[in-house]
């Protein structure tokens, strides 16, 4: 029997930020497999959504030989709530989550248990401390900075709910819909029942001889799974990040005196402080000091203080959710050709992948450990969006040399939510000007296409005739997606 030799990607545009891909395996030009790999977008409509799906229907011949479910995200399930009358026109033989969404395994049902635990606890802190902003902000004082420091706190504050509502996943999509409203947790119990066999995948397993993918290895490579969760709960290992935008906007002159107080951009530069001039200690103190907080002065209390800090709990229960992500590489049996996928995997999942278990049982499995799979990476759907976190430094990118490489980045930077630190992280600079430099400027993104950036587009007039050739053979652009072509070699 004849082996894939070319896969089709097709990354749609889901309205928003989003996932939703589409893999066409091929024999010599005829489609043999279709696999779809999430669909939705952060708070997107239905409109938009079903496009898409009325695509993939019509690509497909209506039915998917295998749908992979990433992450129990609003940005990659929603679409199955928001386009649901054009799913169930759709048969699947198989349906592939990560081992964390199988009900039946212990060390997920600890994940879930201790998440769920402090996901609840953070929400009634930052519920109550919004009551307690909510009523400084009528009365604080004529007093520089103050007024400042209190909607900034309370900024932070409804920024980690908002979060909270994004991992409770209990938002309502479809709301308008006839078919009624729906959760994250519908979208999950209906892709279960889609498919006619459904697997729990777990690192180090290889799969081969799919019937249609013929020719093409899979190979799970996250999420970690352990009983302590050591790499799970690694969402941010700085020496596997690239940079983030500055979060306070001040100059770097340390003779200005500007130290961010807990990251709600006031500093102490004279006269900004959060406490009024007259109460800085200078020499001998003054009776002053000793004048107990009146009525006008409760908003320096200190109470709901460390709150301000809530946003980046919120997102450290985020990204250890996105490292749950289920992580994988195609392989082109007998050549150096991989196509990378690691769905919205953080930092911890991405190490993860050089665990000596996890490597041994690659190698044992398929032959190729985790650097040898980066090592021949051709293709790259680029991690959570373009984060900071999302694609890892050592374990990742800079293992990812091959002449070839193309990276797919799933984004609309306008629709980016400012609780996840808006436009201005994403993409997160350092990252993208390493992509654009390890793919020789053959970047594509969900909002842009060819991406416009001055240097990639002086790369990509740098390559050879026979790669702009393969680039622009290779590269569509349809109604509603970008599609490129790998082929075997």
């Amino acid at each position: 029997m004849s082996n894939v030799n070319s896969i089709k990607i097709r990354m749609y545009d889901t309205g928003s930020v989003g996932d939703c891909f589409l893999l066409i395996f091929e024999k010599d030009g005829n489609p043999s497999f279709t696999m779809m790999i999430d669909c939705g977008g952060f708070n997107t409509k239905a409109a938009a959504v079903n496009l898409c799906v009325q695509d993939i229907l019509n690509t497909c011949g209506g039915t998917l030989d295998l749908l992979v479910l990433t992450h129990e995200h609003e940005d990659h399930i929603s679409g199955f709530n928001l386009a649901r009358d054009l799913f169930n026109q759709i048969t699947v033989k198989e349906v592939w989550m990560s081992w964390v969404e199988d009900k039946n395994d212990d060390i997920a049902q600890i994940l879930k248990t201790k998440f769920g635990k402090k996901l609840k606890e953070l929400k009634v802190s930052a519920t109550k401390a919004l009551i307690e902003i909510k009523k400084l902000s009528g009365i604080t004082r004529n007093i520089k900075g103050s007024k400042e420091r209190v909607n900034i706190s309370r900024q932070n504050i409804e920024n980690t709910l908002a979060l909270i509502e994004f991992e409770e996943g209990k938002k309502f999509h479809a709301s308008n819909l006839s078919t009624g409203r729906r959760t994250n947790a519908d979208a999950m119990k209906y892709i279960r029942s889609k498919g006619k066999k459904i697997d729990y995948k777990k690192p180090g397993e290889v799969v081969s001889q799919l019937p249609g993918a013929e020719g093409i290895k899979f190979f799970m490579l996250g999420p970690p799974r352990e009983k302590d969760l050591k790499f799970m709960k690694i969402e941010e290992e700085e020496d596997e990040m690239f940079g983030i935008a500055a979060a306070v906007d001040g100059n770097d002159d340390d003779e200005q005196g500007d130290e961010p107080i807990m990251e709600t951009g006031i500093s102490l530069t004279n006269g900004v402080s959060p406490f009024a001039e007259e109460y800085q200690l200078k020499g001998t103190p003054k009776s002053v000091f000793l004048k107990p907080y009146n009525t006008e002065n409760k908003w320096r209390q200190i109470e709901t203080d460390w709150l301000e800090a809530s946003t980046d709990l919120a997102l450290a229960l985020t990204d250890l959710t996105n490292n749950t992500s289920l992580a994988m590489a195609l392989e082109f049996e007998g050549t150096d050709t991989v196509i990378l996928l690691p769905a919205d995997a953080q930092s911890g999942n991405w190490m993860s992948w050089q665990k000596k278990d996890v490597m041994k049982a690659l190698k044992k499995n398929g032959g190729k450990d985790t650097n040898e799979l980066l090592e021949n990476a051709v293709f790259y759907k680029v991690g959570h969006h373009g984060s900071h976190n999302g694609t890892a430094t050592h374990s990742g990118l800079n293992r990812m040399n091959n002449k070839n490489l193309v990276a797919f980045m799933p984004l609309i930077q306008a629709k980016v939510p400012k609780q996840w630190g808006g436009a201005a992280n994403f993409p997160a600079q350092a990252l993208y000007d390493e992509l654009i430099v390890k793919t020789r400027g053959r970047v594509v993104r969900t909002d842009e296409g060819a991406v416009t950036d001055s240097n990639a587009k002086k790369l990509r007039s740098q390559l050879s005739s026979t790669e702009k050739k393969e680039w622009n053979n290779n590269l569509v652009n349809g109604p509603n997606f970008f599609e490129y072509t790998v082929r075997s070699t």
